[in-house]
Parts: C-alpha cells; structure tokens; sequence
C-alpha cells in the first residue's frame, strides 16, 4: 500500500487511526479531571449558578453539569473535549445582563494552525481587562495557581456573569498557540479571546485599616521620695490677720473725784498669723501656726485688772488668811483684785499660738500653744465694731467688765481636738464638738494673762490639768433662718490648797440666729472664779444690720463679781462702712460699775460711770 492510496482514501483508515489518536486523548483528559477535581478551591461546589446555563448544543453530546475545568492534558497539546464550567469567586458586582448566547467557545480537533474562526455574531469594543480565568501552570496544577507559564493560549469562554478581576497572567504575554474550532461540534476552541461584554470598569476603593491611636504607656513608676509622700514638696503658706485702731473723746465720773472733763483715747490692736502646711498623700494636712499680737490699751494688761482701793485688812474687803496674814483674793475668770500695785501696761506685744496641726475628715489636733476646746465653741453677743458691749479686746473708758468667752486655759500649752460638723444631713442639725487637755494655765499676752506670782501681792489660783468641752448645733431652714446654740464646759485642779481657792469650774451658753440682713445673739457665763466664794457671772445680747457696705451695731452686757462686789451694765451702739478690706466706724460706748471703796475704815459703795464717743478703722489682710 502507498502513502498516497492511505490518505487518498480517509474512509478506509479513518476508524483505526481515530481510535489510535482518540485513546491517549482521553486518558490525559481522564486524568487531567481527576488532577484538577482534587486541587481545585472549588472542587466540593455543589448546584448548578445562574451563569453556568450552557448554550444549546450544536449536534453534539448534551453537556453534563458543571463541574471544575481540567487542566490541558499532557502529550500532543489536543484539550480536551470535556468541557468544564468554571465557578464565579465569591465576590459581589452589580447585576450585568445576560451574554449572549451566540458567544459561545468550541474546541477543535483539526490540524494544527487552520484559520481562526470566532464562534460570535457580534462585534464587540477590545475590552483592557484580561479575563478573570486567564491562568498560567502546569496540567497537574489548579487552573487557579498563577505558578508556572501556561504552554496554552487563553480560552475563549461565555463571559456570563463573571466579571470580577483578578491578577491572572494577561493573554498578551502567553505564547501564541491556537488550534481552530471543528465545525458541527460544540466541543471545537480555537483558543483565541474574543470580544467580551463591554461592561463598566469596577473601581474598588484601596482597603487599609484604620490608624490607631493608642496613649503613650508609662513606664513602671519610680518610688516616690518620703518627701513627696509628705507633700513637702508643695508646701502652703499663709499670712492673715488685721490691723485696727480708733480715737475716742472719752468722760468719766466717780462718787470719789467727780471728774467729768473730756479727754481723747487712744486703743490699737493688730495680729498677724502665718501658718505653713503640707498635704500628704493620704490627704492629711499638717503644718504649723504662729500668731503674734500687738495692742496698745493703757487701762488694762488682759481682761480685768485692779479697781477701786478696797485692802484686805478691811472688813468687807476680798481676803483670805495666808498663813495668818490678810491677802487679797484675784478670781481666775475675771481677773479683778482690789489690793496691790496696777498691772496695766500702755503697750503690749505677746506670742499668742505656736502649735503644730494635723487636719483630715476625721477632725483637726492641734499641739502646743493655743486656744482650748471651751473658748473655741464659746458665742458672744454680735458685733461689727472694734469695741463691743462684751469681750472687747480693747477698752476707751477703762470699765469693761464684761466677758462671756469661757476661756479657761486661755493660750496656753495643750492638745486639743474638734470634729468636723455631723449628722446634718441625717437629722437636720449640724452637731461639732471638740475637747482639749491644758497641763495649766498659765499664759501671758495681749487678752489673757495668768501668772504664777503677777507681782500685785494677791493670792489667785494654780490651776493644772484642765479639762474642756465644748459642743455646737446649728440649723438652717429652707425660708433662710440660720440657728446655732453652743455649750461649753471647763475644770481645773487647783494645787497650791491656800484656803479661799477652789478647782475651777465654767460654762457657757450661747445661742445665735440670723435671718436675711440681721444676726441677734446672745452668751451667758458662770465660773465659781477658782474660789471657795466669789462667782462670776456675766450675760450679754446684741443684734448687727448689715444690709449692704452700711452696717449697725447694738448691745447690751451685764456683769457681777461675787470676790470684789462688782455689778457692770454697759451699753453699745455704732455704725460702721465697709470700703473692701478697709472699714471705717463711730459709736457710742457708755459704762456704769457699781464697786466698793473704803472711807476711812468703812466699805462704802462707790458708782462709776463712763461715756466715750468714738471713731475708729481697720483693714484686714
């Protein structure tokens, strides 16, 4: 047989030389399924999609349903007529309508390098996107793995719905090799991309992760220093206090010299306070507090002082028996004695507090010297002036009488504590107390002075261990009504056991209110003196209007010392101005003392009476 004769009659050798070329076709395609099924993303799909709806079948075999496409079968580079629908990503596109379903992609069987003949009936614009099923590998890889150079063109496939791009290969750079479609069959793919559907380019905004911010993270914190524990690092310092001074035309008139001329007065008084303190960690504040005052005052040193002549060895005179010798007697609260030289000094300049502080929710301690408990909580009459009806610090007429403030210990050594206020919003009544511990009572300054041998030749009691109390309760109602009421408690040991001395033994009452503009107060005190006869009691009212910088002042005090026969009623009245820190006043000051005093050997009542009318200022700082 001749080469001619064997391709000149194709119908002879046709069968043998089909099934010889068919076989090894279909094993590589076969296993190139099989290959492609088990590494394919999307071998365990299930169900048909919308975009795998093949076209009609051209006198071909009905198409299976869709599965994986096989990778290109090895050997002589035939595909395979098995065609595979390819499943769309899972990604989300806008709705494109249906491909038509004349652009459909066959393969071919025929000799290689035939012309090329597109199986689409439409013209399409070049699309410059590559299609998403481009892929580049070896057959017994995924058609998904972009690993290896593909030894195939792109296949022309149904657009359909897939349009989502993905970095595939572009079929520009793959090696041109096609193979025509064969005609009358589905199956025939020239491997060449037509024209596909001219859809939008999809624009997807570039993803990136929100900045975070997150603060700065602290190293491990250094220990603190004892002295940052303490707060001695920012330490607080604070100077108060006043200065005040006044000018008096003042009267006097006695049962003994009848004076009744006019002449000028002159008091001042000042006090400045300087306290240095720390907070610690644990919110304490502790410090220390000095107070220093000044005063000019020529008719007293202190409260009280000597009155009218009355000597011991008189009948009806203050005196006890000191060892069988007539000595006059000096009440511990009101410090008169009738007997001896005058103690007054014109000026004065006295340490009145250096304590240290400690100060928290719990209360406040103080240690050293300072005023007590029962002085703290005592209340006196209201007043706006320098000078009032009770407890002036400073004097024009040289007749005060009048105190109410239970100072028992005065400024000397002590501790003492005082709560914070308590239970007001539970009962409606603010309740304080506090109590304080003197050693004794011995203390010199501006407005209170005691002394262990004072040089009057008087005998007065030495008292120790001192005990206060004192307590508060205030209220405010909701029309504004303010109410306070205090009392006060003090005792004293007398240790000397001279006969007409005593312990020491106080109180005091006050109450307060004020509505809108106006205060109304007044005290009440009561000492047994330190001595076995001569009480001291003393009660004072006043009331103040201050409706604006204008202000009026009014009281009244009333006095009586058992030891020297003393009764005082003293009366006060004034207006004062404030300009800020500077305030200007006048007033009226009018004193009558009832006293003894002695006419040869006879005690005979003597009336003192004294008018000062005055003007006075002060600042405060």
């Amino acid at each position: 047989m001749t080469k001619s004769k064997a391709y000149g009659d194709q119908s002879r050798f046709s069968a043998p030389r089909y099934a010889y070329f068919l076989g090894p076709v279909i094993v590589a395609a076969l296993g190139g399924m099989t290959i492609a099924s088990a590494q394919s993303p999307f071998a365990n799909s299930q169900g048909s999609q919308a975009w795998e709806t093949p076209s009609a079948p051209q006198s071909a075999p009905p198409l299976r349903e869709a599965k994986p496409r096989p990778a290109p079968a090895a050997g002589n580079g035939a595909p395979s007529q098995n065609s595979q629908v390819i499943p769309t990503p899972s990604s989300t596109y806008p709705p494109q309508s249906a491909p038509n379903s004349q652009n459909t992609q066959t393969y071919s069987n025929a000799p290689a390098n035939p012309p090329v003949r597109s199986q689409s009936t439409q013209s399409y614009p070049p699309s410059s996107a590559a299609s998403p099923y481009q892929y580049s590998g070896s057959a017994s890889t995924s058609p998904f793995a972009p690993s290896k150079p593909s030894e195939y063109g792109a296949g022309q496939y149904s657009q359909g719905r897939q349009t989502a791009p993905t970095n595939y290969v572009p079929v520009e750079q793959l090696p041109s090799r096609g193979y025509p479609a064969q005609q009358g069959t589905p199956y025939g793919q020239s491997y060449t991309q037509a024209a596909p559907q001219n859809y939008p380019p999809q624009n997807y905004p570039a993803q990136s992760a929100p900045p975070q911010s997150y603060p700065p993270q602290a190293g491990p914190m250094a220990p603190r220093s004892w002295k940052d524990k303490m707060g001695l690092g920012n330490l607080t310092t604070i100077l108060r206090g006043f200065i005040k001074g006044g000018v008096a035309a003042v009267t006097r008139d006695d049962d003994v010299t009848s004076e009744s001329d006019w002449k000028e007065e002159f008091v001042g008084d000042a006090k400045a306070e300087l306290e240095v303190s720390a907070i610690t960690d644990t919110g304490y504040e502790y410090g220390v507090n000095l107070e220093g005052r000044a005063q000019y005052d020529k008719f007293r040193r202190g409260f009280g002082g000597r009155i009218t002549d009355c000597p011991p060895t008189v009948a009806g005179c203050s005196s006890a028996l000191i060892d069988g010798i007539p000595t006059a007697l000096r009440g511990h609260t009101s410090r008169f004695y009738t007997n001896g030289p005058d103690e007054a000094e014109e000026g004065q300049i006295a340490l009145e507090s250096a304590h240290l502080f400690l100060r928290s929710t719990y209360g406040d301690i103080t240690i050293g010297r300072d005023d007590g408990a029962a002085y703290l909580f005592s209340l006196g009459a209201p007043s706006l002036l320098a000078v009032g009806a009770s407890n002036s610090p400073v004097d024009y007429t040289g007749l005060d009488s009048v105190k109410t403030i239970n100072d028992a210990s005065g400024f000397s050594e002590k501790v003492t504590y005082t709560s914070p206020r308590l239970l007001g919003d539970r009962i409606g009544v603010g309740v304080q107390f506090g109590g304080s511990y003197a050693l004794n009572a011995r203390a010199c300054g501006v407005d209170y002075c005691v002394k262990r041998d004072d040089g009057t030749g008087t005998l007065a009691p030495d008292l120790e261990d001192i005990l206060e109390v004192g307590l508060a309760l205030d209220r405010t109602f909701d029309n504004g009504l303010k109410v306070e009421g205090t009392a006060t408690y003090a005792r004293g040991s007398e240790k000397s056991g001279f006969a007409g001395l005593d312990d020491l033994e106080s109180f005091n009452l006050g109450a307060e209110t004020s509505w809108m503009d106006i205060t109304l107060g007044g005290s009440f005190l009561k000492s047994n003196n330190g001595l076995v006869d001569g009480d001291y009691k003393a009660w004072d009212i006043g009331a103040t209007w201050k409706p604006s910088a204008l202000g009026v002042t009014l009281g009244y005090g009333h006095a009586k010392d058992e030891n020297v026969n003393l009764t005082s009623d003293q009366f006060v009245a004034g207006l004062t101005y404030d300009f800020e820190k500077f305030t200007l006043g006048a007033g009226a000051q009018y004193i009558e003392r009832e006293t003894q005093a002695v006419s040869g050997s006879v005690v005979t009542p003597q009336k003192d009476k004294a008018t000062a009318l005055f003007i006075e200022g002060g600042f405060e700082f």
